[in-house]
């Protein structure tokens, strides 16, 4: 028997075909979708084609136009480095040129600087060699701070030329890569016209949806700030070199008045740097004797200290004899019987006669800890007694160094040379 009417058979056909015909529908709104979506996406790819080759080519030729500034700054600075060389040269010549008396004072200060740590005391002696120089030392000086000021300008300089090699590098580097993407990007956008010619939209500048725009030009707004912000660098860059040449510039000018200023010299004092220089012989004589003498004391007092540890100890090894006889006297007299194990005066004198012994023996171990600790701060001091000792002799001999010698001219020079009558005056000093 049949399940189903005629009506029934019948409407079910016709659903299935308003379901067909629905579903073909749908399909050719998707196809007119899609064939819009193909001719939007090969516009846009155009699009951005176009954008990618024209930021490409603005960035090479920005690049370009950085490496060649920082280029010509690079040959600057190499210019101007040599300037400051040069000018160092001549200031460091001109300090070479000095005076016998200076040149002799200046040996002297620069061998009292090679005095033992504590003997480096700005004394009368120092006083007086630097009252001795006067204004030519006053002049000296200035002349070697401004070859200080060279040197270090010439390193800032150097700094500054390494600094700017170094990002022409990088924008060399920056810029080859750029090319090639350049390159490539052409090829790229040929072979996609090629391919996909674009078609009549893309040729009315149809653009992406305002969503997609904006979100664009958010990116371009921050890679355009990041390109500024490099050019920034680069000018800042450019910018400090120069003034840093002109700093140079500046410092040559004034090196070259200083040399011509130090034509003349003042007369010198070296009677009165010599009388200190004596004067502080003695006073170091004196105090080495003084040193001597309390380290010969101090000396003493360690022979006696190690003569008493000595005595000490021997008393310490003789307390060792009745430590071990009451010992075994109380050991053996533990072997009584038990009527007669008691507590009796002998019991009573041995333990008395223990325990006496073993606090003089701890006692005298006491004493022989401080014994040593006595005995190590005397020889430590006898030690520091002595480095001092060395200190003053070290220091007695570069003054009667610099008392031996006098100011010459040699080959046209001036310099500091021993002298006979001087050196024999020296050696009657003990």
């Amino acid at each position: 028997m049949s399940m189903h009417t005629t009506e029934e058979w019948a409407l079910h056909s016709s659903h299935n075909m308003s379901q067909a015909k629905a579903a073909q529908s749908g399909a050719r709104g998707q196809i007119d979708t899609s064939k819009k979506s193909h001719e939007t996406t090969v516009s846009n790819n155009l699009t951005m084609y176009d954008a990618l080759h024209s930021s490409m080519a603005q960035k090479v030729k920005n690049s370009y136009r950085l490496i060649e500034k920082l280029q010509k700054r690079a040959e600057s600075l190499e210019v101007s480095m040599q300037k400051t060389k040069v000018a160092q040269g001549h200031t460091e010549q001109a300090l070479k040129d000095k005076e016998m008396p200076l040149q002799l004072c200046c040996w002297r200060l620069e061998q009292r600087e090679k005095r033992p740590l504590r003997e480096q005391v700005r004394d009368a002696v120092e006083v007086a060699l630097e009252e001795e120089k006067g204004a030519l030392v006053d002049t000296q000086r200035r002349l070697g701070e401004a070859i200080r000021r060279l040197k270090a300008m010439t390193q800032e300089l150097q700094q500054s030329l390494d600094d700017v090699r170094h990002d022409v590098e990088q924008k060399m580097q920056a810029l080859t890569v750029d090319e090639m993407c350049l390159r490539s990007t052409e090829r790229s956008m040929h072979a996609v016209v090629e391919r996909t010619p674009p078609p009549a939209s893309a040729r009315s500048g149809r653009s992406p949806n305002s969503m997609k725009l904006s979100r664009h030009q958010v990116a371009l707004q921050e890679s355009n700030k990041n390109e500024v912000v490099r050019q920034q660098e680069c000018e800042r860059m450019n910018k400090a070199a120069a003034q840093r040449e002109e700093a140079a510039k500046v410092l040559r000018e004034e090196s070259a008045k200083l040399i011509m200023r130090c034509a003349q010299f003042q007369a010198e004092t070296l009677a009165r740097s010599e009388k200190r220089m004596q004067e502080r012989v003695q006073d170091t004589q004196q105090m080495r004797r003084r040193l001597d003498q309390e380290v010969r004391f101090t000396q003493a007092e360690i022979d006696k200290t190690k003569n008493t540890m000595s005595e000490t100890r021997y008393q310490i090894k003789a307390l060792e004899e009745p430590i071990d006889l009451t010992s075994s006297c109380a050991s053996w007299r533990k072997q009584r019987s038990s009527k007669e194990h008691i507590t009796d005066p002998v019991s009573t004198a041995l333990q008395q006669h223990r325990i006496t012994v073993l606090e003089m023996q701890q006692e005298l171990v006491g004493h022989h800890q401080h014994e040593k600790s006595h005995l190590k701060e005397l020889q430590e001091r006898r030690e520091r007694l002595k480095e001092d000792l060395r200190d003053k002799t070290a220091s007695l001999h570069i003054d009667l160094n610099c008392l031996t010698h006098e100011a010459v001219r040699l080959n046209g020079k001036a310099s500091a040379a021993l002298s006979d009558t001087r050196l024999c005056r020296a050696l009657k000093v003990d």
